[in-house]
């Protein structure tokens, strides 16, 4: 760091000590008084040794720098628990007190890096909701989109969900978990399964299924009338 002529010191770097309990941290101490404390990258970035002369405009430079940094270790942090979208990403960082400016820049950063994918986000939250959960279509849409993905990555994502296999894991579900009910009162429980079922985002063609399904197999000719009140499109 050579000085220009016309740029003001900021002063002399006398110490530069590795904070004990983040390895990766350094405490940087200018003329003997504690200045600031930075990243290894920033520190190796800038060349923070011992002896080497800070001006004002590098001092400012190196906070930026260390922002940055630390925005980007705490999105790194954060995808450490689970895959998020852009704009959840873009949210928590907010949230944790960055302005949006470097928010939205971490987020280019970590998108040209491959860890925030919203085609690849989309249909694996899809395919979780869906196998593992056993969600159906509509609930799968509304947190897709509740999670700020576009209509064309929702799209793409829903063309993995068809009928058929919500069909399939609708009936399981309500079969192993109103069994008993079923087999006590099956009026009271298929009233009941038709409400679990919508609640778990299942379109009523499926509902209907499942429901004539259960009738069939009950062959419980008294519940006509229910059949005929209740029709789900």
């Amino acid at each position: 760091m050579n000085e220009p002529a016309e740029t003001k010191r900021h002063g002399v770097i006398t110490k530069v000590e590795r904070q004990k309990r983040a390895q990766h941290r350094y405490n940087i101490y200018i003329d003997e008084v504690f200045a600031f404390s930075v990243h290894e990258d920033v520190l190796i970035k800038y060349r923070l040794v011992k002896g080497e002369t800070v001006l004002e405009e590098d001092a400012g430079l190196i906070l930026q720098a260390e922002e940055k940094q630390r925005a980007y270790l705490d999105a790194i942090r954060l995808l450490s628990s689970r895959l998020r979208s852009e704009y959840e990403m873009r949210t928590r960082l907010v949230q944790k007190g960055y302005d949006r400016d470097l928010a939205e820049e971490t987020v280019e950063r970590l998108k040209r890096e491959n860890y925030l994918n919203d085609r690849l986000f989309a249909d694996q939250l899809t395919k979780q909701r869906l196998e593992s959960q056993k969600k159906g279509r509509h609930w799968i849409k509304q947190e897709l989109k509740q999670k700020g993905l576009s209509k064309d990555h929702i799209g793409q994502a829903m063309e993995q969900v068809d009928e058929e296999t919500e069909y399939r894991m609708a009936l399981s579900l309500a079969s192993k978990r109103y069994a008993s009910e079923l087999a006590k009162d099956p009026l009271k429980a298929k009233r009941k399964i038709a409400g679990f079922l919508q609640r778990r985002g299942y379109p009523g063609s499926v509902v209907s299924k499942v429901l004539s399904e259960l009738r069939s197999s009950a062959k419980d000719e008294t519940e006509e009338a229910f059949w005929a009140e209740n029709e789900f499109e």
